[in-house]
């Protein structure tokens, strides 16, 4: 059994989880991972895991995205590893850092300016009115608290700008 360890400043991205910082490779969790699974450049013995445990920092930050936060692998690890921990963490460097998809801050930039995950326009209204449903419309107060949020937690959409 081979013991692999993150490549990259480990302290940011594991925190206070010991066990995370160490992969032993044994696969269990290639067996459940839905990207070792079912992307063609991983396999039982080089997992979606293993590759990211041994990625360049840069790389880790890319591909972590293809990550679906499933957790098979935390629920799964017999040395009681939490790579979701991890994962997760390395999202959240990604996102600050730049790295994570155009979709990513798309999104958020949608969500801190109307308060939904996606738009509501006219025709999407008149298509509800004709089944009988109500119109959606922006609410202020739930655009408001999300901006509050985003201030808080030193949320920023790409470019710098801040929330």
């Amino acid at each position: 059994m081979e013991i692999i360890k993150i490549k990259y400043e480990k302290d940011e991205i594991v925190g206070r989880h010991f066990t995370s910082e160490i992969c032993y490779k044994c696969s269990a969790c290639s067996k459940f991972c839905p990207i070792t699974l079912h992307v063609p450049a991983y396999d039982l013995e080089n997992s979606f895991v293993v590759h990211l445990y041994r990625a360049e920092r840069e790389k880790a930050l890319r591909d972590v995205w293809m990550c679906c936060s499933c957790e098979k692998c935390f629920n799964i690890c017999p040395q009681d590893g939490d790579p979701a921990h991890v994962f997760v963490n390395l999202k959240e460097t990604s996102y600050r850092e730049g790295f994570a998809p155009e979709s990513v801050y798309g999104l958020v930039n949608q969500l801190l300016n109307a308060g939904s995950a996606y738009v509501v326009s006219v025709s999407t209204n008149k298509g509800r009115e004709k089944l009988g449903l109500k119109e959606i419309k922006a609410n202020e107060g739930v655009v408001a608290d999300l901006k509050k949020l985003a201030a808080k937690t030193d949320l920023k959409v790409k470019g710098g700008s801040g929330a």
